[in-house]
């Protein structure tokens, strides 16, 4: 349960700099104060990334360093029905602290960017079986990743997040997976370029091109995070 009322023209937005996060931090921003939140471990790629790509979006970013002590922390609480993974942990670890950073920041609602590559080809090995077996292998694929998030990585993220904030998952929205779903994973692809959809929109929307053209690379490795977890003893 929230007990803080927290300031409702403020939406918090889980930040790494990337496309992702940069074009929801964009489009939130048309509607109201935006707060980028971010945690990584010292060093990480995120903790330049995320300072950068705040900076160029004129949003303000508040962040905070990932410990082994405090992914221990954040781990006593972890209560999952299903048997977690290292990176269950670790996401769990990110978001948990990533929530409780937009928590103090005042804000009631955090914007995360999940099923973005799901859903328009963010991962290499769309792009993979899109080039070796056709377009309706990775849609299939990709289909399926999907379904998997719904009963597995939704329930991680929503437990990590709803101690502190409510957690919106703007790219599961219905217009937007309608959409998604229309287009042939040859669309979202293209010259070996993934998510070229949601760049080209990131563009026209006005995220720089630097944030735009970020190559993927998973949340638990570009923050930190999954290092420190598995050296944890336990």
């Amino acid at each position: 349960m929230i007990e803080t009322v927290g300031d409702e023209s403020m939406v918090a937005v889980a930040f790494s700099g990337g496309l992702d996060s940069s074009l929801l931090a964009r489009c939130a921003r048309r509607q109201a104060r935006v707060v980028a939140c971010t945690a990584f471990v010292r060093g990480a790629v995120d903790c330049e990334r995320a300072k950068e790509g705040a900076s160029a979006l004129g949003v303000e970013l508040v962040a905070r360093e990932l410990t082994p002590g405090s992914a221990e922390e954040a781990l006593k609480c972890l209560d999952l029905p299903f048997t977690p993974s290292l990176m269950d942990k670790s996401l769990w670890c990110l978001y948990a602290t990533v929530s409780r950073v937009a928590h103090d920041a005042g804000a009631r609602v955090l914007l995360l960017g999940q099923l973005a590559d799901e859903l328009f080809g963010g991962y290499s090995k769309y792009a993979e079986a899109l080039k070796d077996i056709g377009d309706v292998a990775a849609r299939t694929m990709m289909q399926a990743d999907l379904e998997e998030y719904g009963v597995r990585g939704r329930v991680r993220d929503v437990e990590a997040c709803a101690p502190w904030v409510e957690p919106r998952f703007p790219f599961e929205s219905r217009e937007l997976a309608e959409l998604a779903f229309s287009l042939p994973v040859s669309f979202k692809i293209r010259n070996g370029v993934r998510k070229a959809v949601l760049r080209r929109a990131a563009t026209i929307l006005g995220v720089p091109e630097e944030q735009a053209g970020a190559p993927k690379k998973a949340a638990q490795y570009s923050s930190g995070i999954q290092k420190v977890v598995a050296a944890l003893p336990f």
